[in-house]
C-alpha cells in the first residue's frame, strides 16, 4: 500500500492513512499487478544490485588503491632519510715516493626542528579525509547504482500499463464487433479502434526499446555481462519511496557530518599542520658523519668526525608558508560554500518531495475509475461514440501514466536527498 507523504513528515496519522489507501491502493494494485504477477523468472532487488555493483573488483581494487595511496604519504613521512658513504683518495709527492691518503666516511641526516614528526601529523590527517573522500565516492557509486535500478523498474512498471492498455482494447474491440453485428454501428468505429491501436502499439515499442537500452546500461553498471544480464527477468522493487523517519531540522544539522564535508575538514587541518611544518623549516636538519683516514704511513691514521648543515640565510621557506596559508584559506571558503550548498540542496529536495506527495494524493483514482466504467456502459447503450470511448480509454491510461511519472519522481528526489545527507535519512 501506498501512503500519503506528508502525514509521515508531520507524524503517523492513521486515519488519514486509511483514507489515501483507500483512494490509490485498489488502483495502484490493478496498476502494476502484472509486476507481481509473474514469478517464473529471477528478479534482481535494489540491495543485491548495489552489493554486486560494490563487489565488483575494479570498483574493491579502485577503492585499495586510494587507501594505499594516501598510506604511501605516512610511510613516506616515517621513513628516515639514507644514510651517505662517501670515499676520497688522495696522492701527495713526498719525495722518493707518492704518499696515498683514502678516507671513509659514513654520514646520517637528522631532523632537529621537529619537521618529521609534524609531516607525520599531516599525513595522518590526509589519510583519514581520503578515508572519508572514498566513503563519499562509495555513495555516489551506490546513488548511480540506485538511479539506474529504478529506470528499469519504471520502464517494466510502464509496460505493464501497455499491456493493461491493449487488453482493454481488446475488449472494446469484442464490444464493437457485437454492436456492428446488431447493426448498431459502422465499420467506421472498428477502423477507428485500429488506428489507435497502432499508435499505441507504437508508443509501446519505443517503450520497449527505451526499457532495452537502459536494462544493459544497468547490468554493465554493478559489473554483468551480456550472457549474464539474459539470466535476469528484471528488477523488482516499489517504485513509490518509503517517506523519511527524520524531519528537515535533523537533516540540516547533521549536513556537517557527511563525509564530503568531513574530507575537506580533515584537509583543512592537514594544511594548517603544513602552516606549522613551514614555519620551522628555517631550522635546518643536521647531517652528521663518522669516518676514517687510512695512509701509507702507519702513524698518520685518525678518526675522522663531521657536522653539516645548511644556512638558512636566503631560503627560509616563506614560498612553503604562503602556499599552506593559500590552501588552507582557498578549503574553507569552499567548505562554508559547499555547506551552504548542500544545506539549501536538502532544503528543496524536502520540499519537492512534500510537492509531490500532494500531487499524488490529487490523483482521484476511484474518479478515474468510475468515469471509465461510465464511458463504457454509455457507449454500449449507444449514447456516445467512438471517439468518446476512446478519449476515456486514453485518459485512464494517461492517468496511471502520470501516477507512475510520479513515484518515479519522488523516488529520485529521495535518492537525491539520501545522496546529500549521507543516506542518514532513515
Amino acid at each position: 500500500m501506498y501512503v500519503n507523504l506528508l502525514d509521515l513528515f508531520s507524524g503517523t496519522d492513521t486515519t488519514k492513512i486509511r483514507i489515501v489507501c483507500r483512494m490509490t491502493g485498489l488502483f495502484l494494485l490493478f496498476a502494476m499487478s502484472t509486476v507481481w504477477a509473474d514469478d517464473s523468472g529471477k528478479f534482481l532487488l535494489e540491495q543485491d544490485a548495489v552489493r554486486i555493483g560494490l563487489e565488483r573488483p575494479e570498483i574493491t581494487k579502485q577503492i585499495q588503491s586510494r587507501a594505499d595511496l594516501a598510506e604511501s604519504d605516512i610511510i613516506a613521512a616515517r621513513t628516515w632519510a639514507n644514510p651517505e658513504f662517501s670515499y676520497e683518495q688522495e696522492t701527495m709527492d713526498d719525495g722518493p715516493k707518492d704518499i696515498n691518503e683514502r678516507s671513509y666516511m659514513l654520514s646520517q641526516e637528522f631532523s632537529i626542528s621537529g619537521k618529521r614528526a609534524i609531516q607525520i601529523e599531516s599525513a595522518r590527517q590526509r589519510l583519514k579525509a581520503a578515508f572519508s573522500e572514498i566513503a563519499q565516492w562509495r555513495l555516489e557509486k551506490t546513488t548511480e547504482i540506485r538511479q539506474k535500478f529504478y529506470q528499469v523498474l519504471y520502464q517494466q512498471q510502464l509496460l505493464d500499463i501497455y499491456a493493461q492498455m491493449r487488453s482493454a482494447m481488446d475488449s472494446l474491440e469484442k464490444m464493437m464487433q457485437e454492436r456492428k453485428k446488431a447493426g448498431d454501428i459502422s465499420g467506421y468505429d472498428l477502423d477507428r479502434l485500429k488506428q489507435e491501436r497502432s499508435m499505441l502499439l507504437a508508443d509501446q515499442q519505443n517503450t520497449k526499446a527505451e526499457k532495452a537500452r537502459l536494462t544493459h546500461d544497468f547490468f554493465t553498471a554493478i559489473g554483468l555481462s551480456a550472457d549474464q544480464v539474459n539470466q535476469w527477468s528484471g528488477v523488482k522493487g516499489s517504485l513509490f519511496p518509503q517517506a523519511p523517519s527524520r524531519d528537515l531540522a535533523n537533516l540540516l544539522e547533521q549536513a556537517e557530518t557527511q563525509s564530503d564535508l568531513m574530507a575537506m575538514k580533515l584537509n583543512i587541518d592537514a594544511f594548517e599542520t603544513d602552516e606549522r611544518y613551514a614555519k620551522r623549516s628555517w631550522i635546518p636538519d643536521l647531517t652528521l658523519g663518522v669516518g676514517y683516514k687510512d695512509t701509507d704511513e702507519s702513524d698518520a691514521d685518525a678518526i675522522l668526525f663531521g657536522v653539516s648543515m645548511p644556512i638558512p640565510v636566503f631560503d627560509r621557506n616563506v614560498a612553503g608558508q604562503q602556499k599552506a596559508l593559500a590552501n588552507r584559506q582557498y578549503l574553507q571558503n569552499e567548505y562554508a560554500l559547499t555547506l551552504a550548498k548542500k544545506k539549501g540542496t536538502i532544503r528543496g529536495l524536502w520540499h519537492q518531495y512534500n510537492e509531490l506527495a500532494v500531487a499524488l494524493e490529487l490523483l482521484d483514482c476511484d474518479e478515474c475509475s468510475a468515469l471509465l466504467e461510465t464511458a463504457k456502459l454509455a457507449y454500449q447503450a449507444g449514447e456516445i461514440g467512438v471517439l468518446e470511448i476512446l478519449d476515456a480509454h486514453r485518459s485512464a491510461f494517461e492517468h496511471q501514466v502520470q501516477l507512475l511519472d510520479l513515484m518515479k519522481a519522488a523516488r529520485m528526489v529521495r535518492i537525491d536527498l539520501e545522496l546529500n545527507t549521507g543516506g542518514i535519512i532513515q
